[in-house]
């Protein structure tokens, strides 16, 4: 049969909506031009194929998911013999600790020896504490010291000295000089560092405070017991 006359049989047959045929299967009837005819050697491309080619899709889809489930869950087991393991070592490593302290209890020279030793190391710091602040008292006496230590004022806090540079020779100071000494491992604590930043940034300046009148007696300006209060600072 050539491919015309296959081609008009077939327009035929869509467009004869008189011509019944009758399911093999469940013997229903239908029309032929509802039908999907087609000549090629795959059948035609309806709903069903399109279905089938779906429902194909989401089988793979769930043989994936599937695959991916049981990744995790082999993951999950194995972490949850990792979090056992830790905790059976960890219940050996408390029960070894337990065990250690109590044979320290029941050994008297032991413990001497432990307390002996920290009291030493106590001491050693208490000592290197007590040297490092004397020597910070000192250090204007040492001779390699460029100031004259009378010049020198000790205020402790939050830096060691205030110097006055020329006052005691020349009566007149030529400079002021904030002063922190520092010995051994001991660093500047933050505060002094702010001093000494605000120092460098030139971040000072001076007041002079005047109570009272200065026309009048300072002992005659002072309440002794009267209702007349001392005049505020100018």
């Amino acid at each position: 049969m050539s491919d015309g006359l296959v081609k008009n049989l077939l327009a035929f047959l869509k467009t004869a909506r008189h011509l019944w045929g009758r399911c093999p299967t469940c013997r229903t009837p239908f029309r032929l031009s509802d039908a999907a005819i087609s000549s090629s050697q795959e059948p035609p491309r309806d709903w069903l194929r399109r279905l089938e080619r779906r429902q194909i899709v989401l089988e793979e889809q769930e043989g994936l998911i599937e695959e991916r489930e049981s990744v995790l869950d082999q993951r999950e087991a194995e972490l949850r013999d990792l979090g056992d393991e830790l905790r059976i070592k960890e219940r050996f490593l408390e029960r070894n600790a337990h065990a250690r302290v109590r044979e320290i209890l029941r050994s008297k020279t032991e413990i001497r020896t432990l307390i002996r030793e920290a009291n030493k190391e106590a001491v050693q710091r208490s000592r290197a504490t007590l040297l490092g602040k004397l020597l910070e008292r000192v250090a204007p006496c040492f001779r390699r010291f460029a100031y004259d230590p009378r010049d020198m004022r000790c205020i402790c806090d939050p830096v060691d000295y205030v110097l006055f540079d020329g006052l005691t020779v020349d009566r007149q100071v030529k400079q002021i000089t904030f002063i922190e000494v520092k010995s051994g491992r001991s660093r500047l604590s933050s505060v002094q560092r702010s001093v000494l930043e605000v120092i460098d940034k030139g971040r000072i300046h001076s007041e002079v405070w005047e109570i009272g009148d200065p026309d009048i007696a300072i002992t005659k300006q002072l309440p002794n017991g009267s209702r007349h209060a001392l005049p505020s600072g100018q």
